[in-house]
């Protein structure tokens, strides 16, 4: 029988196996479209994926979340539960569409703008990058720690994606409107295939429960608002760029964003995995919750340390490698939003810590205090900085989120010593002094003289000790029996 944390690192290896595929084939399509568009067009079909993106804070509803931890908890009826779950997101997401749609006229963009805004907002309930209809079926398989298939489907998306594109530019150099149509139908195949294989693997209920409904809704409600000012400070510098400056700026921002932002996946395909168990084990009076809580901030802050400090020294080649000179606008901005993306990446761990110990008031708290700063900062910042004062309201509102949640954890849960500060500090100077001594150098032998260094430090401050090998050596044990 396979033990439940090498069934959990075994779940992480697959879904970031998974994800880094992904991110390649999606990292680089969006990069050859920045290239081919030009920043104006790439502007504006930013903006119409930031609106569109803002919607999903009806269609998610903290549902996803809530889904994950009541089947891993095992409180409801499997059947029933899921198939007044999956009525219930149905019913969000139509709404989502609706309202996206009839609010659409009062933003006052170019008639091609709104025009994509309506071909994306299909996106809301068949895409995987949303919090859509789809995404319910995503969490089921999450709960079970079942995460091989829905990557699967993703890979399809984008492989579809990718294909379409490259085969449309090639052939009939296609406009704008196209690429927007086609970023909708590469969607279709995985969602189909998806929610096939999940018909056939689960039994539903799908008759809708009165109690069941007010459960979920109940539960979900104070998370929702979590999610409001979280979305929203996802995508409200790009939409106040696109009310406060032009849309090339909104372009060269974008593309600075669209290279950070799916780096994410580093933090979150660990948390993914790693949120049914802390479910699982809330409640239990056994430590073993707590302790799941500081392995999992160590080695969540380790990844944050790592991608940041050695991105940012190398912002400079990587962005005239990667687009064209148009875009070296955007490397002030992309180093501040790579500072900010490692307090994010703590910041996605302690909100799922929280969530399964039910604080979501207190998530929603934190939230909204730093959408307030990242609101004003923009406000302030945009008009004389442009892109690079959106990327340091970006920096401030998250260090302002991690700060917020770091005390709740500690002062509410009564999480003690939830990271290792005296020897992660001393990791983040060697961290830095190395990159100093290091720029200017080639960026391949910059990242592979980085992981070398970090690796080392992590040996010699005594970060990783004797247990965590022995966990590594269990994961690979169980691969080769899986295998």
């Amino acid at each position: 029988m396979e033990s439940t944390s090498s069934r959990v690192l075994s779940n992480s290896l697959f879904i970031y196996a998974g994800r880094v595929a992904n991110l390649v084939i999606n990292f680089f399509i969006f990069v050859y479209l920045a290239n081919y568009l030009g920043e104006s067009a790439f502007g504006r079909l930013s903006i119409a994926i930031a609106y569109v993106g803002t919607f999903d804070i009806i269609a998610n509803f903290g549902l996803n979340q809530i889904l994950v931890r009541e089947l891993s908890g095992g409180r409801m009826a499997q059947g029933a539960l899921l198939g007044n779950a999956i009525l219930f997101k149905l019913v969000l997401t139509l709404l989502a569409i609706l309202v996206a749609l009839a609010l659409l006229p009062l933003m006052s963009y170019p008639a091609e703008v709104m025009t994509i805004i309506c071909i994306i907002a299909v996106d809301l309930l068949i895409s995987s990058k949303l919090s859509s209809t789809r995404t319910i079926f995503e969490s089921i398989f999450q709960a079970k720690l079942r995460m091989a298939f829905p990557i699967a489907c993703n890979m399809l998306d984008n492989l579809i994606f990718a294909g379409l594109i490259l085969t449309a530019v090639f052939f009939f150099r296609i406009g704008l409107m196209t690429v927007a149509v086609l970023y909708v139908v590469c969607y279709l195949p995985g969602t189909i295939w998806l929610i096939w294989r999940f018909l056939r693997t689960h039994e539903v209920a799908w008759k809708p429960q009165g109690e069941i409904l007010k459960e979920l809704l109940r539960e979900t409600l104070p998370l929702a608002f979590y999610l409001f000012f979280s979305i929203l400070t996802t995508k409200i510098d790009v939409l106040m760029l696109s009310w406060m400056r032009n849309e090339a700026e909104v372009g060269i921002y974008a593309a600075a964003t669209r290279l950070v932002y799916p780096l994410s996946f580093l933090s979150t395909s660990l948390t993914i995995s790693l949120f049914p168990l802390l479910a699982k084990y809330y409640g239990m009076n056994d430590g073993r919750f707590a302790d799941l809580a500081r392995r999992g901030a160590k080695y969540v802050f380790i990844i944050a340390l790592f991608v940041s400090g050695v991105l940012t020294f190398a912002a400079d080649p990587i962005i005239h490698i990667l687009y064209v000179p148009a875009y070296a606008a955007c490397i002030p901005a992309f180093r501040v939003l790579l500072l900010s993306l490692g307090f994010s990446f703590i910041c996605f761990f302690f909100i799922d810590i929280l969530i399964t110990a039910r604080r979501q008031k207190m998530v929603t708290a934190a939230m909204a205090v730093s959408f307030v700063i990242n609101v004003l900062l923009n406000l302030l910042l945009i008009p004389r900085m442009g892109i690079l004062g959106a990327g340091y309201a970006k920096l401030a509102s998250s260090a302002a989120a991690w700060f917020l949640l770091y005390l709740v954890l500690h002062f509410q849960l009564k999480i003690d010593h939830l990271l290792e500060w005296p020897r992660l500090l001393l990791l983040t100077a060697a961290l830095l002094g190395t990159q100093w001594l290091m720029s200017g150098v080639n960026l391949i032998v910059h990242i592979i003289i980085s992981l070398i260094t970090f690796l080392a430090f992590l040996w010699f401050f005594g970060i990783f000790r004797y247990e965590e090998k022995e966990y590594f050596i269990n994961l690979v044990r169980h691969i080769t029996k899986r295998t």
